[in-house]
């Protein structure tokens, strides 16, 4: 089973790809993040960024995607939250479109799976996903993004052995 996480921080999209086996291991080649294009504004940045998070997405060919929900509720300036919801709506849409489930978790239900704080979600030994340092962009957002996958992974895992 292949699993993709998307954590969204500072504007962009952090991801953690792993894929089950007798071990969990981080998906070769899979993409670290994405970033929005320079110098696009209004629709023109929308459709960029829709057509590369959808190739992202249908290279990958995950099982699952599992948006990491935001723990920011209040005082949000208009630009952060509305930055924030399109990119979810872009996530989701290339779900759908290419017949993938996608689910947002929270902080809480993740960090519970995979018995760490849900404050720091990034915190699991990683040694879980076969390594011994962090991957690139991991204080970015990209160590919630493998956590949200492990989690999946964990859960995924639990539910067959039922």
């Amino acid at each position: 089973m292949k699993v993709l996480g998307i954590a969204i921080a500072a504007g962009a999209l952090q991801y953690g790809a792993l894929r089950s086996g007798p071990t969990t291991s981080l998906i070769p080649g899979a993409p670290e993040r994405l970033v929005k294009a320079n110098g696009l504004m209004g629709a023109d940045l929308v459709a960029d960024t829709y057509r590369r998070i959808k190739q992202d997405i249908h290279g990958l060919s995950p099982s699952l995607v599992i948006l990491v929900a935001t723990r920011k509720h209040a005082q949000w300036p208009y630009r952060q939250a509305a930055d924030r919801a399109s990119l979810e709506v872009l996530v989701q849409l290339a779900c759908h479109e290419e017949g993938i489930r996608c689910e947002e978790w929270k902080t809480d239900k993740i960090g519970k799976l995979l018995e760490v704080p849900p404050k720091a979600i990034d915190s699991f030994e990683l040694a879980q996903l076969g390594l011994t340092a962090r991957p690139v962009y991991w204080s970015q957002g990209r160590g919630d993004a493998f956590a949200a996958a492990l989690a999946a992974l964990h859960e995924s895992t639990a539910q067959a052995d039922r």
